[in-house]
């Protein structure tokens, strides 16, 4: 299968948040971290458990409705990603392009990529910034 990305990847664990978009009422947001980023995207990774018969992600009082939705792909999802200081997150919104679901010990895991479509301008200068900041750390070429 050849190659589709554009973009490199790096491997970086940071906090984001995901709301459901396109729905009559919106759902809380859920708090997962990603298991790699690049300018264009992440991709995130939410472990979870079966609580009362819905599936749960820890850390979230209650079973989440957000999780079969993100299995279908070209869902929007409202992001906050955590990389600025004093807890203020960059905002954007992403389309799921794909994911990956399976079982990891007594877990269920689900594995997404999530293209980012839109960003302010300011806020897209943070992102790109964050990115070439990683990719310099891990010695990784990034276009310009």
């Amino acid at each position: 299968m050849p190659e589709r990305r554009k973009s490199s990847r790096l491997d970086i664990c940071i906090p984001v948040s995901l709301r459901l978009l396109g729905t009559a009422v919106l759902p809380h947001p859920i708090n997962v971290e990603t298991s790699n980023i690049s300018a264009d995207g992440l991709s995130i990774a939410i472990k979870m458990k079966v609580k009362d018969g819905h599936l749960s992600v820890p850390g979230t009082e209650k079973p989440t409705r957000l999780i079969p939705y993100l299995l279908l792909n070209d869902k929007v999802l409202e992001l906050g990603i955590k990389i600025l200081p004093k807890g203020r997150r960059i905002k954007g919104i992403g389309t799921v392009k794909w994911y990956h679901r399976g079982l990891s010990g007594d877990s269920y895991q689900l594995r997404a990529g999530i293209f980012i479509d839109e960003m302010q301008s300011d806020q897209k200068d943070k992102w790109l910034e964050f990115v070439r900041t990683i990719a310099s750390m891990q010695e990784v070429d990034m276009p310009s």
